[in-house]
């Protein structure tokens, strides 16, 4: 699930629309953008932690208290790690930067940065180790334990804000990607220095990605959240609600937990509930937009449209630059057979985003429905193209031996 997924809002999708390759459902809520003008004062939940014990038993839930999953030894070094490190040769020297260099080689000669990234690979340090995949949560995790055995100062990054985004049964799922920080190399001619290994090559540079250095309790609670929300699309609920539990009880103000757990409570239809915890999310991060956008859907569920105005004016610019947002409304138009609002919504999803091939499979059914028999085949034909590339590119390696290299200080 791609480190910590921190679930949104779209329409649901299932079953095969004839030979286009979209795939058709049914529409859950999506958001309804209001114009308002005046200074607005956004509400606060000074609060809002008094909801936490409730929210988290499981009696809200399920009428009963659901016992937290099982605990987890996520950096715990199995005894093929400890060969690994020392056939590698790293405690033959003191030197950090040669250690570093003997560690990174000794995983590209075991295959490590060329084997597929898997998506579902939400694994412990040894397990990771052991199957040689996983996604980035699980490379994360193998590494820094590795790192840290070798003498390295080894921390978590999360990047939070460049996520990548899929559809999901009637959600938007927002993917952040974590990756590792290794302080004090010590490179030839600098007084300090750090790397950044990242084994799928998610860039940080950007002007809009802060990335930043979170605890090992954040990361296990990642891990938790991540195994949740696979349970939660797979409709295991309790088994989603147990992990939850799990990640709050390692990490108790992580946002992530709590606005899964807001979309959990809208799946079992608990809009009150699901309200209550993405205030709790709100009072940890006042400008989550996932949180945003769930206190919207929760409180248009209840009616409560005048409430719901102010936040949708928060997330609305946000949702307008968002491929994946006018991707869900082309969604729910076409299930509604507004062919032609699918038609608009999905050329703008294109604009944003033009090498998608959901998009193109999409645009396919609506021009097929249209009777625009042009459009339809160069869809079809882009969404093929765009398959293709996406197949390639997930055959070859994830990074380079170096992953990305940041030097800091003079």
């Amino acid at each position: 699930m791609y480190c910590s997924s921190n679930v949104k809002t779209a329409v649901k999708t299932a079953g095969m629309h004839r030979s286009t390759g979209w795939r058709r459902g049914t529409a859950l809520g999506l958001l309804t953008v209001f114009g308002l003008a005046g200074c607005i004062t956004y509400p606060s939940f000074p609060d809002a932690s008094q909801h936490k014990p409730g929210l988290i038993s499981g009696e809200l839930a399920f009428g009963e208290a659901i016992a937290p999953a099982p605990t987890v030894e996520l950096l715990k070094m199995s005894e093929d790690m400890y060969k690994f490190v020392e056939l590698a040769g790293i405690y033959e020297t003191n030197l950090k930067y040669t250690r570093f260099r003997r560690l990174m080689g000794g995983l590209i000669k075991g295959g490590y940065f060329s084997n597929h990234y898997l998506e579902e690979g939400t694994y412990s340090a040894a397990q990771t180790f052991a199957s040689a995949q996983g996604n980035c949560l699980g490379y994360t995790n193998m590494f820094v334990a590795l790192a840290r055995q070798a003498g390295l100062n080894a921390r978590y990054q999360l990047i939070e804000d460049q996520p990548r985004w899929d559809i999901d049964q009637g959600h938007l799922v927002r993917n952040n990607h974590v990756n590792v920080v290794i302080d004090n190399v010590g490179l030839a001619g600098r007084y300090s220095s750090e790397v950044v290994v990242d084994f799928n090559l998610v860039r940080a540079d950007s002007e809009y990605a802060r990335p930043r250095i979170v605890s090992d309790a954040f990361a296990e609670a990642l891990y938790h959240i991540n195994l949740g929300v696979d349970a939660l699309s797979r409709g295991q609920y309790r088994e989603a609600f147990a992990q939850l539990k799990r990640a709050e009880m390692t990490d108790p103000d992580n946002k992530f937990v709590w606005n899964n757990l807001g979309v959990l409570y809208s799946r079992l239809d608990k809009r009150e509930v699901a309200q209550r915890a993405y205030e709790v999310a709100l009072s940890i991060d006042s400008n989550d937009k996932s949180a945003l956008a769930g206190m919207v859907v929760a409180l248009q569920a209840q009616g409560r449209y005048e409430e719901s105005a102010i936040y949708e004016q928060r997330v609305a610019l946000y949702q307008q630059k968002n491929p994946y947002f006018h991707y869900a409304l082309a969604s729910q138009a076409f299930d509604a057979e507004k062919f032609d609002e699918a038609l608009t919504a999905i050329e703008a999803a294109i604009d944003l985003r033009g090498n998608d091939a959901r998009f193109f499979a999409l645009r396919a059914a609506t021009a097929e429905e249209l009777g625009m028999e042009r459009l339809r085949k160069r869809s079809e034909n882009l969404a093929d193209k765009y398959t293709r590339l996406r197949d390639d590119e997930a055959m070859r390696p994830n990074a380079g031996w170096y992953g990305r290299l940041e030097i800091n200080g003079t």
